[in-house]
């Protein structure tokens, strides 16, 4: 078969260049494969495999977010093919609270990857942590009274079910999954994280609160203004369950009870939560719910 002039120049650059059969392919994938899909289609593309597949209302919301943040700062007009290791990894390193945002792009890359969406995998790899970073951040009893005075009607079911029960984020979020019964607060499967059904013991004087637990729209914006109101600065990530954990572990005495409360195994609570705080901190950290009301 004679070749053309055309094939004839690029056999010739080919043999110039040394390259393997490996890195051609590579480059006509680069090429020919992966430029026709826009970043935002492959987000909605990634989303609606989420729903398919039953992720949480709040996973999804969390994952378009920070797939939304990194496009800003990519652009939106490149595709995806354009993402590389390096690039990603340069602009994570801007964001504030970049490993819980690494945990969700590195799914959204591995998902585009097997899509054929990407020539070559994202790679995103975790900050070695300092030794300070493990130290688990809570509340004082002062700026726990602070929130509790500042707090709006319309918020306070929320702020006990995370401040003063230990509920996570997405559980106290949904609120059709809680039941309050004969003193027990019930955690349906649907709300909890490990997909668990598990029942809370609750004191007498945190009954009332009940009341006023009802769905919070934009709860986010509303935990900022509280804090504001409150005059809290610090907030370390996750500090209302971590605050609760704390003080319902003295409470209870027992890891195993209290790691049932809040849907944490044994383990994972003696290794962050023991000896945060002292057993007189912990009396007044409760007595602070029951004057609240």
């Amino acid at each position: 078969m004679k070749l053309s002039a055309q094939d004839e120049s690029v056999i010739s650059q080919v043999w110039e260049k040394d390259l393997s059969l490996v890195e051609i392919w590579k480059s006509y994938q680069r090429i020919h494969l992966h430029d026709t899909v826009p970043w935002n289609q492959a987000i909605e593309e990634y989303l609606e495999h989420l729903t398919t597949n039953k992720r949480s209302r709040g996973y999804v919301n969390s994952m378009r977010w920070v797939l939304k943040e990194m496009g800003r700062c990519m652009g939106t007009r490149l595709p995806v093919c354009a993402h590389t290791t390096q690039k990603v990894q340069s602009i994570l390193g801007r964001f504030e609270n970049a490993e819980h945002k690494r945990s969700r792009l590195s799914s959204f890359y591995t998902w585009a990857f097997k899509k054929r969406y990407l020539c070559e995998p994202v790679i995103l790899e975790a900050e070695r942590k300092r030794s300070n970073d493990h130290q688990i951040g809570t509340l004082s009893n002062a700026e726990v009274a602070a929130l509790l005075q500042s707090c709006p009607d319309e918020l306070i079911g929320y702020l006990w079910l995370s401040l003063g029960l230990g509920l996570r984020v997405a559980e106290a979020n949904r609120v059709q999954e809680l039941e309050c019964r004969d003193g027990c607060l019930i955690v349906g499967a649907g709300a909890s994280k490990t997909r668990t059904r598990r029942i809370i013991e609750l004191l007498p004087g945190h009954v009332p609160y009940w009341d006023s637990v009802r769905p919070v729209r934009y709860v986010r914006g509303q935990m900022a203004r509280l804090r504001s109101k409150a005059g809290i600065i610090t907030w370390p990530r996750n500090c209302m369950r971590h605050t609760a954990a704390s003080h319902w572990l003295n409470f209870y005495q027992d890891e195993a009870k209290a790691a049932l409360h809040l849907g944490h195994s044994p383990t994972m609570l003696h290794r962050h939560y023991k000896a945060l705080v002292t057993r007189k901190e912990s009396e007044e950290f409760f007595a602070l719910w029951e004057k609240a009301r």
